[in-house]
């Protein structure tokens, strides 16, 4: 049974040593699909705020068992095409399972591992759903939601849908990340014309952290808070993030 994971990479250098580090001991394999053009929908002029050289540097910071795989990926500006690629070209290398790691995503690996001996022991589906908390411009603040975005694809199936549990498995540090990166964040995003009116000015700007933080939902269908930033004990994160040179920041600026 070949257990390797998958990510895909325009920018992210701050955390993506942490995010491979997390799974990297669980897996067989790493690979890393680099595109230097946004897939998310929306393109732009601007350079990419990180270079090629820079990501590979921080793609090979932790790699004691040679298992990272750099890939080029040009030429595709769709998410849809370039993720399938990219799985396509996993499954080809040998994978049974593999595991999605967005560049700001740090695995539990204790609940990693729990998550992958119940899919290989009892596992009948494709795609295996997990929820996250997600940093809010520290270590110190985070929000849960009920997202479950698909993190464990099962390849010995063509189907089927699974929730993950326990919960909050993952740590979501895409909001845990600096001024620049969120401007460039949303110059690419999919999601940018959902934005809401002067997100970044007046809620990204706010703090301590508001309530109703969600770029694009400012309260849920009752009519509630929506993604408001809880005290988070930075202590439950992995050992190795306090070796990043956030941890200790009360803000990202």
């Amino acid at each position: 049974m070949q257990i390797h994971s998958l990510t895909i990479l325009h920018y992210g250098k701050d955390y993506l040593p942490y995010a491979l580090q997390s799974v990297y001991h669980s897996v067989d394999a790493c690979h890393i699909f680099y595109t230097p053009t946004p897939s998310h929908g929306h393109q732009t002029d601007t350079t990419p705020i990180e270079s090629r050289e820079e990501l590979q540097s921080a793609a090979y910071t932790y790699n004691p068992d040679g298992k990272i795989k750099w890939y080029d990926m040009l030429g595709i500006r769709q998410e849809g095409p370039q993720r399938d690629l990219a799985l396509q070209t996993v499954q080809a290398a040998g994978a049974d399972i593999v595991v999605v790691v967005d560049y700001d995503e740090v695995w539990r690996r204790d609940i990693l591992e729990l998550y992958l001996s119940n899919i290989i022991e009892r596992g009948a589906v494709r795609n295996n759903l997990v929820n996250m908390i997600h940093l809010w411009r520290s270590f110190n603040w985070a929000i849960a939601d009920n997202g479950w975005p698909v993190r464990i694809i099962d390849l010995r199936y063509s189907d089927g849908t699974e929730y993950m549990h326990p919960k909050w498995g993952v740590y979501h540090f895409g909001y845990a990340v600096t001024n620049r990166v969120m401007k460039y964040k949303w110059e690419i995003h999919g999601h940018k014309n959902e934005m809401r009116a002067s997100w970044l000015e007046d809620i990204w700007a706010t703090w301590p952290p508001p309530d109703n933080c969600h770029p694009t939902n400012g309260r849920n269908e009752d009519g509630e808070a929506f993604w408001t930033p809880e005290p988070f004990d930075k202590n439950r994160l992995p050992e190795f993030m306090r070796e990043h040179p956030f941890w200790g920041k009360d803000k990202i600026e």
